[in-house]
């Protein structure tokens, strides 16, 4: 049985339920009110009637337009009747309110018109079940007509509460089914925990989304870059099984295409990596001037400053910028930078070399790209690694060529040193 007819039976027996146990109440009240009419009825009639005995009139009280008959008995006899024979049925003893199926009797003592004078009143009760009938009629076609009401209700409501899990049902179908994950969900108004549930659908399948596109970008940038490394170290192979070069040579070439294929293969997990790291607060001005030193370039920027990130990826982007110096304009002048602003830290790499052509700047962050002309080997992943560690910690990578020459990298990173000044150790 589907989600909304059982949500819409269950609100069903719900309203039925209660509409039973108004109904019963009611039920319960309506009789008792009615009994208590009639009881007064008959007291005001005794009433008036021993009023009237009392003081040696003729009763004038007759039987009122409700059928009340009456008698006046003398110690079991009867002395006098009112309105018409009185019912047998009334005809009990004992107590002075008497109720049989057809007629409700009362009696009253009239002492004054000698001992063992009794008074005595019977009503019908054929219009009090009557009564009742009709109530219980009533109070039955509205519990019907109600609970079908509430079962048309219930489906309507249930089919618009129900419709957005459907609609994520039949996504989840379809993304299994067809295995695209460009599938979205719309976020129902009014609708808080199905809204988010939408919400997490989408972001589920954004995130992968994100996981497959990095796996196909990873095996084709692996197979695209192994080819060359793989095939050097096949031709050595051959050459060396042909005796043109020496084993010496073959395990050098081995041992430099090996390093490569490490350093490759750190480059590619790195940049398929998710969009996260695990953070932790570090000393990034030591780290940076630290970097600087050893690789022969000036630092200009805080001794400290706390930040909260990742310390092997930053230092990871900073030696490779750095490396790209001494690789691409070995002997120029390089200055690491570092400067802490209310919302942002800037951490750059300056240098003085030759610089890159206008048209090439817009491409250097892509994977694998490489300025036409360069003589320097390499992977060509150098800054699309700077470029994912930034997006890694929710900054982003800024190229600019100097006014004179050369090309200053910027990483705009956020400023989380006022959250955590005063709640965190100072680094070592």
């Amino acid at each position: 049985m589907k989600l909304g007819v059982r949500l819409a039976l269950l609100i069903a027996l719900i309203v039925t339920g209660a509409l039973l146990a108004q109904g019963f109440f009611g039920f319960l009240t309506f009789r008792q009110t009615a009994n208590a009419a009639l009881r007064n009825d008959l007291s005001t009639y005794l009433a008036a009637l021993a009023h009237d005995r009392k003081e040696g009139d003729t009763p004038t009280y007759l039987p009122n337009e409700n059928g009340i008959r009456a008698r006046l008995i003398r110690r079991e006899k009867v002395i006098q009747e009112y309105g018409g024979p009185f019912p047998q049925t009334a005809t009990q003893h004992g107590d002075d309110d008497k109720h049989s199926d057809e007629w409700l009797t009362q009696q009253l003592a009239v002492p004054d018109l000698g001992a063992g004078t009794l008074l005595q009143a019977s009503i019908p009760l054929r219009s009090y079940h009557q009564g009742l009938a009709a109530y219980l009629a009533t109070v039955t076609l509205s519990v019907v007509v109600m609970s079908l009401l509430g079962v048309a209700a219930a489906l309507l409501v249930s089919r618009s509460m129900v419709r957005p899990i459907s609609d994520l049902s039949r996504a989840a179908e379809r993304v299994a089914q067809s295995g695209q994950l460009d599938e979205r969900v719309d976020a129902p108004q009014g609708q808080v925990e199905i809204a988010r549930l939408a919400r997490s659908f989408n972001t589920m399948l954004q995130r992968l989304s994100a996981f497959r596109q990095r796996e196909t970008e990873f095996v084709r940038h692996a197979s695209h870059e192994f080819r060359t490394p793989l095939a050097a170290l096949r031709a050595q192979v051959d050459a060396n099984a042909q005796g043109w070069i020496s084993d010496a040579e073959l395990i050098a070439t081995v041992d430099q295409q090996v390093e490569r294929l490490t350093a490759l293969t750190g480059a590619l997990l790195l940049l398929s990596r998710e969009n996260s790291a695990e953070h932790e607060i570090f000393d990034l001005g030591e780290i940076s001037g630290a970097l600087a030193q050893q690789h022969g370039a000036a630092y200009c920027g805080p001794a400290h400053l706390p930040f909260s990130g990742s310390q092997a990826l930053i230092s990871q982007v900073l030696i490779n910028l750095l490396i790209n110096v001494n690789k691409y304009a070995p002997g120029a002048a390089a200055t690491v930078g570092l400067a802490a602003a209310d919302q942002q830290i800037v951490l750059s790499v300056s240098d003085a070399g030759p610089g890159v052509p206008p048209d090439a700047l817009p491409r250097l962050m892509e994977a694998f790209y490489r300025v036409p002309g360069t003589r320097e080997g390499g992977s060509g992943l150098g800054l699309a690694i700077v470029q994912r560690v930034a997006e890694v910690h929710g900054g982003t990578v800024r190229l600019a060529s100097n006014s004179r020459q050369g090309l200053t990298v910027q990483l705009h990173l956020p400023n989380i040193q006022a959250n955590i000044k005063g709640n965190a150790k100072p680094p070592n």
